[in-house]
């Protein structure tokens, strides 16, 4: 699983704290894969798991957007989700079609949206979700798929 690596659970935890950070962070994918890798197991017998929605906060500092900045709750419940620190990619798009700002963190791959001063969402569109393929595909990763979503097919 290579999702929900981050979300309102962690403003409990003590080695990670109320730090925005995304849940689908390829970095962090990466560095979590290194150890499989160290320990022998076969990048083939291995898929990497993606999330379609995105995992939202309310900023602590509204000048403060950036990963590692703090926030303070989940981010508000969308209409659909009605849950606080999620929202779906379609609430997501209707956010960022009200005119919210989008930011791709091309390291992480995955983009960030803030709008209404507080609110802070990470989540995969169409490019991230290609950037994570791309990467699968280098690492002979299991389950490889075209870098063209409507032609998936089984590792060859």
């Amino acid at each position: 699983m290579t999702y929900d690596l981050h979300g309102t659970w962690d403003k409990t935890d003590k080695y990670v704290g109320a730090a925005l950070d995304a849940h689908t962070n390829l970095t962090e994918i990466d560095q979590t894969l290194n150890l499989l890798w160290r320990n022998e197991i076969v990048p083939a017998q291995v898929t990497l798991g993606l999330g379609f929605y995105g995992r939202s906060s309310t900023l602590k500092d509204p000048t403060c957007t950036k990963p590692g900045c703090l926030f303070a709750t989940g981010g508000m419940a969308g209409p659909c989700t009605n849950s606080s620190g999620t929202l779906s990619y379609a609430e997501i798009q209707q956010v960022i079609a009200n005119g919210a700002k989008v930011e791709l963190y091309e390291a992480a791959a995955v983009k960030i949206v803030t709008w209404n001063k507080t609110q802070w969402v990470s989540y995969d569109d169409a490019d991230t979700l290609g950037m994570k393929v791309t990467y699968a595909n280098k690492r002979c990763l299991g389950g490889q798929v075209s870098s063209d979503p409507t032609k998936h097919h089984p590792r060859r």
